[in-house]
């Protein structure tokens, strides 16, 4: 069987099988540009399969923690509209997607999976926004540091306190999100606030995050759980 096939390669914890992974991401990628609803049951649960598996074989390398976040996302877009379901007003309501399928997987209670996604979500933001060399000044001697890398040592104090505020706006945008993906990830529900609030908790004081920054974010998990 293919689908079997396929899932045991993406089961695999090899740079093949991260090789594969990527594969899918590429073809499902291109999927979401055309058409995200899966028709028929029996590819709906092939589907899910896949995912499943794909999700088994990541391990917490940086590469596989990026897929893994990548699948996150494309299992919030692809469904399956149950016909079966009587009490639905309309085919959106009928819907299933992907993550409610998914949602048992052991990676989403594991912890340093979500450290290292924040990690790179934070990373990423700050490569992209350009945080330190927005503070390039005429007296640091951009020749002395290679490829323009400013470091926090180089900023004047009253740049540093600035600085600081972006870096933390950057941590409080991403550190929402996965606290909120954790809650869509958690489809029953049970203990999904208490995880999500605790990730917050702890990874606020990692990143010394405000204690203002850190109850906007708790409040708001709590009062929309």
């Amino acid at each position: 069987e293919k689908v079997a096939l396929a899932a045991t390669a993406l089961e695999e914890k090899s740079k093949r099988g991260q090789s594969f992974r990527q594969t899918i991401l590429y073809e499902l990628n291109n999927q979401r540009s055309k058409k995200t609803e899966v028709e028929g049951e029996a590819d709906f649960e092939s589907l899910c399969r896949l995912f499943d598996s794909f999700l088994s074989g990541c391990g917490r390398e940086a590469i596989d923690v990026s897929n893994a976040k990548m699948a996150m996302i494309l299992s919030q877009t692809f469904y399956y509209i149950d016909r079966h379901d009587d009490n639905s007003v309309d085919d959106r309501e009928s819907r299933v997607y992907v993550k409610n399928r998914i949602s048992h997987h052991s990676i989403w209670s594991d912890d340093e999976f979500w450290d290292h996604a924040l990690e790179q979500c934070v990373a990423e933001s700050l490569q992209k926004s350009g945080v330190l060399l927005n503070y390039v000044k005429s007296s640091v001697d951009v020749r002395a540091v290679p490829n323009k890398c400013i470091k926090w040592h180089d900023l004047a104090p009253s740049e540093y306190a600035d600085a600081a505020a972006q870096v933390h706006s950057v941590v409080f945008a991403q550190l929402g999100t996965l606290a909120h993906s954790m809650l869509e990830m958690d489809i029953s529900g049970s203990g999904s606030t208490a995880r999500a609030c605790n990730f917050v908790r702890r990874l606020s004081i990692r990143y010394q995050l405000p204690l203002n920054l850190r109850i906007t974010l708790l409040n708001h998990l709590q009062n929309n759980s």
